[in-house]
């Protein structure tokens, strides 16, 4: 029979609030409730208290010893050993662990993540790896032998003062996901560290009792915003987030002479000094590396071989990692056979069902070597289908294609004739009455629209319908009016979800286009679409008017295609999308914190979308400013992080990756201080990073 034991820690000093879980409500300590409701478990044998030495411990122990459970005195600062020496005689086959400033813990979710453990043979597991319960239900078991482990071998600060950390880096819950639980509850505190937090639990229990369930509770702190307020702004493990900041050492480079040269003689070589306008130098402080030798997961090193942490992970194409091994070593493998062939590699077959069968109600796909190509094939058999001439975007959508029907547009239009451009017309985004309007003005002339499916924005979201409502009503709407809806994906694709945003909210475009991140950083990128419109572009149905669809010599070459498949291999048996979102959601937490402890929720702001998170700057008069912006890259890429102003979770970035950003945002944040006192002219070494589409050098 397996022996599960459970230790609770409980001490009395704490720097927020003293004594904590001997605060008194109705007569009975925050550790009385607690404990009364852990040993509600069904399924754990017996329950120790882990207290310190401290002399006034013994109240705690005292109240262990009224409610008949064993206690153990060990070490105030290296709780893993007092943990450990608690259960070391139990003969524990697994430990479960809680804190004790968790008075309302529910005796079910520990149960339920000790079965799950158990049941799926695993040396790890916890209820909130993914962060969706409340702050308070944190329930955590583990092997006695990787306790053990842990014991004899972990040395950072960290480890030893919380327990688990080095344990969870041992070991890969990707494969795992909690559906049942809405994140609508991960905002809410029922946990105990400041006086607001015990001015909720005193409420709770004055007005529910201490005997409902943890949804009871929550659901009430939903429906009462008021009292969702009092410790709404206090963050999740804010001591955890000090004691890591205190074992990182953060990198200081400023050695960038072999940068300097490169930049010297690059633009009389490269128009533009690179292949795409956003690596270009005006999109970067001068104190920044000009040029990347090498990536290994999540890191960049330079041509001075400096080490960056890399957070645009190759403008969003790269999905799991620099150089990750199983996609290398199949672009390798495949090399051996050669790259393009005077008919079609046999895996264009293979990747294309592999991709369709990711994408319910698209038919046929078309491959091609960048997203631009793809997204014009769309615009041209769309006018094919329909016999129209207009397109259809959003105007204030960043971009779609380097070719003149989206360049055209915009403030970059030398080049373009008018009478191309004016084939073009925008709406407003999101807003189903501007499209309404846009049909209205043209009637019966619209071929398509052409629209990402989501953006950041999305996760601040004041318009009127949910995208998802959005998303299904403008598709509704183009058919209505003869058009075809083309969803690009190219961003959004395996980054909101797998594969993007039209599976997510189930919804069938005409067409989709994908590129960026679906082969790891590869150039390849696909249309997909219905049969109907697809086959326009087909040799089959002979005595019709054919459409020159896309045709490039590269488009079919082995070691993308494989690179594509290895790609979707890894998603298909990894959670690829729920690890980089919690990432992502742990890199919004924890520099949300910072921004807010600093007094600067009005001068830096988060877009909070978990799948890429981007970061506003704004000067003295609470106006977006590139200079402050370009002077908080600068500060970031001095410690070590190579930063744009986005971060892209990718499936190689870790937790302990996010803790150094962090800590590099919270000294970047001292500097971005100063600059609002004295101006950033003094501080930005160079001129400010300047907007890709402009009209002007």
């Amino acid at each position: 029979m397996v022996k599960i034991v459970g230790i609770t820690q409980a001490r009395i000093g704490s720097s927020r609030l003293p004594k904590k879980v001997l605060l008194k409500i109705k007569d009975k300590t925050l550790l009385e409730y607690h404990l009364e409701r852990i040993k509600q478990s069904q399924f754990v044998n017996n329950w120790i208290v882990a207290t310190t030495n401290e002399a006034e411990s013994d109240a705690i122990c005292d109240i262990a010893t009224k409610v008949n459970l064993q206690f153990y005195k060990g070490s105030l600062d290296d709780v893993l050993d007092r943990f450990y020496q608690a259960v070391k005689d139990e003969n524990a086959d697994y430990v479960v662990r809680v804190t004790s400033d968790c008075p309302l813990i529910d005796a079910t979710l520990i149960d339920e993540t000790v079965q799950f453990c158990i049941s799926n043979k695993l040396d790890y597991f916890s209820n909130v790896f993914e962060d969706k319960y409340p702050d308070g239900l944190d329930v955590e078991v583990f092997s006695f032998k990787k306790l053990e482990e842990a014991w004899e071998n972990a040395i950072l600060k960290a480890d030893r003062e919380h327990v688990t950390p080095y344990i969870r880096r041992k070991v890969d819950l990707s494969q795992y996901s909690n559906d049942l639980i809405d994140e609508k509850y991960s905002k809410i505190r029922i946990t105990v560290d400041e006086v607001l937090d015990f001015n909720v639990i005193e409420h709770l229990i004055e007005t529910l009792g201490a005997n409902q369930s943890w949804e009871i509770y929550a659901d009430y702190i939903l429906n009462n915003p008021k009292i969702k307020e009092i410790n709404g702004s206090i963050i999740r493990n804010q001591g955890y987030m000090k004691s890591k900041f205190e074992e990182i050492k953060l990198r200081n480079i400023t050695n960038f002479v072999a940068s300097d040269e490169y930049r010297k003689t690059i633009h009389q070589l490269i128009p533009g000094g690179c292949h795409t306008y956003s690596k270009g130098d005006d999109q970067f402080p001068i104190l920044s590396p000009a040029a990347i030798v090498k990536g290994k997961g999540a890191y960049v090193w330079d041509v001075d071989d400096n080490q960056f942490l890399d957070c645009s992970m190759g403008l969003t194409s790269v999905s799991l990692g620099h150089a990750y091994d199983s996609v290398v070593e199949a672009v390798k493998s495949e090399l051996n056979n050669g790259v393009n062939f005077q008919r079609p590699s046999h895996l264009e077959k293979e990747i294309a069902e592999k991709f369709l069968d990711l994408v319910p109600g698209h038919d046929m796909i078309k491959f091609s070597k960048n997203g631009s190509i793809v997204t014009t094939a769309a615009v041209k058999l769309a006018r094919a289908h329909t016999g129209r001439k207009l397109v259809a975007f959003p105007g204030d959508h960043p971009f779609y294609s380097y070719d003149d029907w989206f360049i055209g547009k915009t403030a970059c239009n030398k080049g373009v004739p008018d009478e191309i451009s004016e084939l073009s017309v925008t709406f407003k985004g999101c807003s189903i009455q501007s499209l309404k309007e846009l049909f209205e003005k043209y009637p019966d002339q619209i071929a398509c629209v052409i629209s990402e499916p989501e953006k950041n924005q999305c996760a601040n979201c004041t318009c009127e319908n949910t995208n998802e409502e959005y998303l299904k009503q403008a598709i509704e709407l183009c058919h209505a009016n003869g058009a075809l809806f083309i969803a690009d994906e190219m961003v959004t694709g395996f980054k909101t979800e797998f594969p993007g945003t039209i599976t997510k909210y189930g919804i069938t475009p005409d067409m989709a286009t994908w590129g960026k991140g679906i082969a790891n950083g590869f150039s390849f990128c696909a249309l997909t679409g219905k049969k109907e419109i697809m086959e326009l572009g087909g040799i089959t149905r002979e005595g019709e008017e054919k459409v020159f669809l896309i045709s490039t010599t590269h488009g079919g070459e082995t070691h993308g295609l494989s690179a594509a498949i290895a790609t979707i291999d890894v998603f298909k048996n990894n959670n690829v999308i729920e690890h980089n979102h919690a990432l992502g959601k742990k890199l919004i937490d924890l520099c949300s914190q910072l921004i807010q402890e600093n007094n600067l929720n009005d001068y830096i702001n988060i877009m909070p979308s978990v799948w890429m998170p981007v970061f506003v700057f704004k000067d003295q008069n609470k106006q977006a400013c590139q200079g402050f912006r370009t002077l908080f890259l600068q500060e970031m890429i001095r410690r070590g992080i190579l930063f744009q102003g986005v971060f892209v979770p990718c499936f190689s970035h870790t937790e302990e990756d996010i803790y150094y950003f962090a800590k590099a945002f919270s000294e970047s944040i001292k500097v971005y201080q100063q600059a609002l006192k004295e101006g950033y002219e003094g501080l930005l070494k160079g001129s400010p990073a300047k907007a890709v589409f402009r009209k002007l050098l």
